[in-house]
């Protein structure tokens, strides 16, 4: 792999993908995100992937042949990220040079899976296929999520609780952010770079309004210093930015049900057995039921959770409402009679710890059958911080009783 850019970094791992990796003798370095594969989990992987190849730290990740920043879904469910598709527009990235989990399984030879380490973004715990082939692989990992307490030797392991992963990415490799007392402009290739590591920032900290972190606030200076270097006049591009990526993230008016069920989507299987998938959405609960009418709403999470073969399903929320302002609903269903008792546990202790509200009538969604509600549970969620970060390990505390 030879390359200058970013953009070329990608397109030669690209290549060396379509060529094949079977062939290969060297060792390959596979960094990924998380299953959700949202901004955070490209961005972080993508610039920690590209800066391990050209700018490596202090002896540590070196000698590889290919490294390889891995989209961790298929390819057919790239469509599903519009904001994903804005980000590339916007830095000159083909579409197709982005290397999702099939492709990259497909150009390797299984049998040989020593030959392959892994970086982890944006998780902690390898799951699913990837797990099972390279669960043993992982050499490093930067994370925001709580910890699982796996991949005790990974160098570095760097877990804490930013509002985004790239935050952490970009203080490890601060560096090579950092302008020089003689820099007085980045380069173009830098710059890049910069763009690309602030995207998530701004989205998953609502452009440094919620859940930040100075190590957030701290990357988005550095970030936006590196972007504005060399102009005249230039700076307070963070606004804009932020609002584009979010006017292209919420554009799921054309989605199916199953499309906005599996665009933010993340598993668990517990070592019991039991499986609780959770799905977030960027348009409201009410939103989705009125666009779909309750019947095939409650349908579409039956099939979605035969085809996953959920114990326990919850769809999240976040949007602005008109009224109230920032807001979060939470819903919760039984799948299986194993799910049935450890998810009314759950909402035992949900209802207190993020604040479960039933609606009102006025909301629309007080005519729900009776016999629905036995087993799908909906609330206004007024503890407003908690996102799936914080619903996660509550519920998978109950799914693994």
């Amino acid at each position: 792999m030879t390359a200058k850019s970013i953009q070329q970094f990608l397109a030669s791992a690209r290549a060396a993908v379509r060529t094949g990796l079977k062939s290969s003798s060297g060792k390959i370095l596979l960094v990924t995100g998380n299953e959700s594969a949202d901004l955070d989990s490209f961005a972080s992987s993508l610039v920690f992937a590209y800066l391990t190849y050209s700018h490596a730290l202090q002896g540590k990740l070196t000698g590889y042949e290919n490294v390889i920043p891995l989209l961790n879904i298929p390819r057919e469910e790239v469509s599903l990220r519009p904001e994903l598709q804005y980000l590339l527009t916007k830095l000159r990235m083909p579409e197709s040079d982005v290397i999702c989990k099939d492709e990259f399984l497909s150009s390797i030879d299984k049998s040989k899976t020593d030959n392959v380490d892994v970086v982890l973004l944006d998780h902690n715990n390898l799951l699913s296929d990837l797990g099972d082939l390279f669960g043993k692989n992982v050499v490093a990992l930067l994370d925001h999520h709580a910890d699982e307490g796996m991949h005790k030797s990974a160098d570095p392991r760097i877990i804490a609780p930013v509002g985004s992963c790239t935050s952490l990415v970009v203080q490890y490799f601060g560096d090579y952010f950092r302008l020089g007392p003689d820099e007085i402009s980045a380069s173009d290739e830098k710059k890049d770079v910069a763009w690309l590591g602030l995207a998530p920032i701004l989205v998953d900290t609502a452009n440094l309004t919620s859940k930040q972190t100075q190590e957030d606030i701290d990357a988005v200076a550095m970030l936006s210093k590196v972007i504005s270097s060399g102009i005249t006049g230039a700076g307070g591009e963070e606004e804009g930015y932020y609002s584009e990526l979010m006017r292209a993230k919420r554009s799921i008016d054309g989605f199916s049900l199953r499309d906005i069920l599996r665009k933010d989507y993340k598993e668990w299987l517990e070592d019991n057995g039991v499986r609780v998938g959770i799905s977030s959405s960027v348009k409201s609960l009410i939103w989705t039921v009125k666009r779909f009418g309750w019947e095939e709403f409650r349908t579409g999470i039956e099939s979605w959770a035969k085809e996953r073969k959920l114990d326990a399903f919850v769809f999240m929320d976040s949007f602005q409402d008109p009224e109230e302002g920032y807001r979060r609903d939470l819903l919760v269903a039984v799948c299986s009679e194993k799910g049935d008792a450890r998810v009314r546990n759950f909402l035992d202790t949900a209802r207190i710890e993020f604040q479960l509200e039933a609606f009102a009538e006025k909301d629309g969604l007080c005519s729900i059958p009776a016999n629905d509600k036995e087993r799908v549970s909906c609330f206004k969620q007024r503890n407003l911080k908690a996102s799936r970060k914080q619903v996660a390990p509550l519920i998978r505390q109950f799914m693994q009783e």
